[in-house]
């Protein structure tokens, strides 16, 4: 009993060294003067217990570090959101959101729909009585492709002042085109050199939108933008604005150019696409993108200096209008409400200033859309052109494709000197349709 009393006494003796330890070195720890002059209850038991005392006294230091973060995580957000190279990506990408947003996605292995178009075109150079003939003449067209085939097919049907024209079945197999008009031939003929273009699917189209936003994106990215604040006049109301603008001059418009053809032609999906729609393979598309490099800095070239502009609003980062300017002219893109929009085109070189409106709808179903032109052509105050087009276009799944018998048709290049005559004969003999020849020449 005494062995084992005697081992306790030593225990709790042990103890009690270890707490006086303990205590000795938080006293003796690194505090401040003002710290070190408050009285604190503190011990090793607390410390074990991490009493509510100890809680406390963490607290404000907590409070201070979060508060710090949070600070510095606002100010970041504010920098990149404000930043104009961040706006300006988050302009473009919206714009481009726009449009996709706007595409039906659907696709069918077939698809039929129509396509009608009413136009009026006011001119007063030499070739104003052909442009107030054409203005009488409507199309209509109902059309079927087989995507998965790359066949199409259009019954075309024409209104000359209200009274029917002329109609044409034209048809394309993917590598050819044809057309049978019995106002002209009686047969099928096949157009020379002539691939009737296939009609991209909205997918396609989604693809070709993608990779140039992605190639203007890498240009802002690897540029320097500016930004400063900038009242807009809408229509007479002054809308308190944010100015961003790219400058492409000498210093840069080389790599620019390089950026952006490079960027086009490094996207695999963008070459497949624009392969299949021009029905080249995708090398060829590569090589017209690499010819094009020196077009497209000799046109930048010629613009010296030119500026890329876009005005959002102040406070909703809301797309307001774009611009270029350079000394060859200006380009003014304004946005409207419902998806409509003004444009103004001035030309330095032949003092021609292009105005205009432009507007489109398109249904719930995203298969329905009407598209509405306004645009006019004056010179010195005179006006040169003037014209309205209205276009609709619908399309839906369908259930086959009709074969095309092609099989007896006349080939345009081999066509006989009396086999044109021939044609031209039918055309002359057809009312209204004689005026067109020149145009109908330009086919043939």
């Amino acid at each position: 009993m005494k062995n084992t009393e005697n081992a306790r006494e030593k225990l709790k003796d042990f103890v009690k060294r270890v707490e006086d330890r303990t205590n000795d070195v938080l006293d003796d720890s690194l505090m401040d003067e003002d710290a070190s002059s408050e009285q604190f209850d503190v011990n090793y038991t607390d410390i074990v217990k991490n009493s509510t005392k100890a809680k406390m006294s963490k607290l404000p230091w907590l409070i201070a570090i979060c508060l710090i973060l949070v600070i510095a995580i606002m100010l970041g957000l504010m920098f990149f959101k404000n930043n104009p190279k961040t706006l300006f990506t988050q302009t473009v990408d919206g714009l481009f959101d726009f449009l996709e947003s706007n595409i039906n996605d659907n696709v069918y292995d077939i698809t039929d729909g129509n396509i009608s178009l009413d136009y009026s075109i006011k001119s007063n150079d030499e070739n104003m009585s052909l442009y107030e003939n054409m203005s009488k003449v409507d199309f209509d067209a109902d059309y079927i492709k087989d995507n998965a085939g790359d066949r199409s097919y259009i019954n075309l049907k024409t209104t000359y002042d209200g009274e029917d024209f002329i109609s044409a079945n034209i048809y394309g197999d993917g590598n050819d085109t044809y057309i049978y008009s019995p106002n002209v031939a009686d047969n099928y003929i096949k157009l020379s050199s002539n691939k009737l273009s296939y009609f991209g699917d909205g997918n396609d189209i989604k693809v070709i939108l993608k990779g140039l936003n992605q190639a203007i994106d890498k240009i802002v990215a690897d540029e320097k933008i500016y930004g400063k604040k900038q009242d807009v006049d809408i229509d007479g109301k002054i809308i308190k604005g944010y100015k961003i603008g790219l400058v492409i001059d000498s210093k840069n418009r080389n790599r620019v150019a390089e950026t952006f053809i490079n960027t086009l032609k490094a996207n695999d999906e963008l070459l497949t696409v624009v392969s299949k729609l021009k029905g080249v393979k995708t090398s060829d598309v590569k090589n017209s993108l690499e010819n094009y490099l020196s077009k497209l800095k000799e046109e930048l070239k010629k613009h010296e200096k030119l500026e890329i502009l876009l005005y959002i609003d102040n406070k909703t980062n809301e797309f307001i209008k774009a611009e270029t300017v350079s000394k060859l002219g200006n380009i003014v893109v304004t946005g409207k409400k419902d998806n409509q929009f003004s444009f103004t085109i001035s030309n330095t070189n032949d003092g021609i200033l292009t105005t205009g409106d432009f507007s489109f709808s398109v249904n719930d179903n995203k298969n329905k859309y009407v598209y509405d032109l306004y645009l006019k052509q004056t010179k010195n105050g005179k006006l040169l052109l003037e014209s309205n087009v209205d276009l609709k276009y619908t399309s839906k799944k369908a259930d086959s494709f009709q074969d095309v018998d092609v099989s007896n048709s006349a080939e345009m290049s081999k066509l006989t000197e009396l086999e044109r005559l021939s044609i031209y004969a039918k055309i002359l003999g057809t009312p209204n349709l004689g005026q067109f020849l020149p145009l109908i020449k330009e086919i043939i």
